[in-house]
């Protein structure tokens, strides 16, 4: 949904202005480029979204650092090449880091989630883990991937809120990144919101997959989920955090309009931005529990809702994983935009893949990176946990229009 208003602060906001025109004078210098595919590409981006002014930034969505910081510009130049090469490789989708990297920063988690992606290194909160990272490790492993040049730092799990140093290993981290936290929100108070702000914390995900408080419950293996999520999200919120939900999609969901009541209810919730995925076939669901993976309709159904919440007021801003990875935006993320780390320290191209290429404490970040996303092979039309080696090598959208090539 294109707000007027919220163009018109972005085109004369300075910091955005001041990107624009860095990215522009370095693209210029290939014949290829033309100013007009480039707005073309950005308007396919924002065409179904909503831009939204959070802190004194404006942001097309979490998937993407806000236009006007210095993390935005951080992604847009880690491209390799010089002069003509550049514009090229940008269309290419070629990257020197990805845009995002997450790390499980905790094996521990209280919870039973029934769709855990990470369930092969989970264990309960109370047993004696020793495998998670030490404090100076994770600095060590932030700190190498932003010199890597990563634009989105997300600390995942298990459950991160577990961590008792996440205020210190937050605070060390500078704004050529933003970071982002994902959890279920368990015993998140006001007064740790605030210190996680405080630290640096830009935004805050927290885990919400049914309205009904029973049937939350239920899906995540943990009495007083619900509770606690809801909990979360107003404490986020009070602390000011950019606060987002994040829903696995089933397609019981879809099929009774329960994502619909959902989207209507954390509207009243007033959160920033809900974050739709869909059931993907690894961890928990990968054998026996495959069934609740969606079908190549159901996906497209998903896709849609995408469009419908962002244009109608009555629902939240949301980010739908499966329109972003579509042919008509960016595509599949894995190895191309995006990165994973293990809590030992294994580099990934993907959460939801277990291939990883070596190791971010032993070995030279730049590398494992080179590796991955040469294996990758570029970007893909549609999420490769689902399609694998037959998501085939047609550029999406965003890449076709930034060439010109439609």
């Amino acid at each position: 949904m294109l707000n007027k208003k919220m163009i018109l602060k972005l085109i004369l906001n300075r910091k955005a202005i001041s990107n624009f025109i860095k990215i522009h004078k370095k693209f210029s210098q290939s014949r290829s480029y033309k100013i007009k595919n480039a707005m073309k590409c950005g308007l396919n981006v924002i065409k179904h979204d909503r831009l939204v002014l959070h802190d004194g930034h404006i942001l097309v969505n979490s998937f993407i650092p806000p236009i006007t910081s210095l993390a935005f510009l951080n992604i847009a130049e880690k491209v390799p090449g010089e002069g003509s090469e550049f514009f090229e490789n940008h269309v290419q989708g070629k990257r020197l880091a990805p845009i995002s990297s997450y790390i499980a920063v905790t094996n521990k988690c209280m919870y039973g989630c029934w769709h855990c992606s990470a369930n092969r290194f989970v264990t309960n909160e109370k047993e004696n883990n020793q495998s998670d990272f030490n404090t100076e490790q994770l600095k060590e492993v932030i700190a190498k991937l932003q010199n890597l040049g990563v634009g989105i730092i997300g600390f995942t799990g298990g459950e991160p809120l577990l961590r008792k140093d996440l205020e210190e290993v937050i605070s060390t981290i500078t704004n050529k990144s933003i970071t982002l936290l994902f959890t279920t929100g368990f015993h998140l108070s006001y007064e740790r919101a605030v210190k996680l702000r405080e630290s640096g914390l830009f935004g805050i995900a927290i885990s919400l997959d049914s309205i009904y408080p029973e049937k939350h419950d239920e899906l995540r293996g943990f009495v007083g989920a619900f509770d606690h999520a809801i909990t979360a999200i107003r404490n986020a919120k009070k602390a000011g955090l950019y606060t987002m939900s994040q829903t696995v999609c089933r397609r019981e969901m879809m099929e009774t309009g329960e994502i619909l009541e959902l989207a209507k209810f954390l509207k009243t919730e007033n959160i920033d931005e809900m974050r739709i995925l869909e059931p993907l076939p690894c961890g928990k669901l990968s054998n026996s529990n495959s069934g609740a993976v969606l079908s190549s309709k159901e996906q497209t159904g998903l896709k849609n809702l995408h469009i419908t919440l962002n244009h109608n007021k009555v629902f939240p801003k949301a980010s739908v994983f499966p329109y972003f990875e579509s042919d008509d935006q960016f595509g599949c993320g894995a190895g191309v935009q995006h990165s994973y780390v293990d809590t030992k320290g294994n580099f990934g191209s993907c959460d939801f893949l277990s291939k990883t290429y070596g190791n971010v404490l032993t070995e030279n970040v730049h590398e494992l990176w080179k590796k991955t996303n040469k294996d990758m092979g570029g970007p893909k039309s549609s999420c490769y946990a689902k399609c694998g080696s037959n998501c085939g090598s047609k550029l999406p959208k965003f890449y076709r229009l930034l060439g010109g090539f439609e």
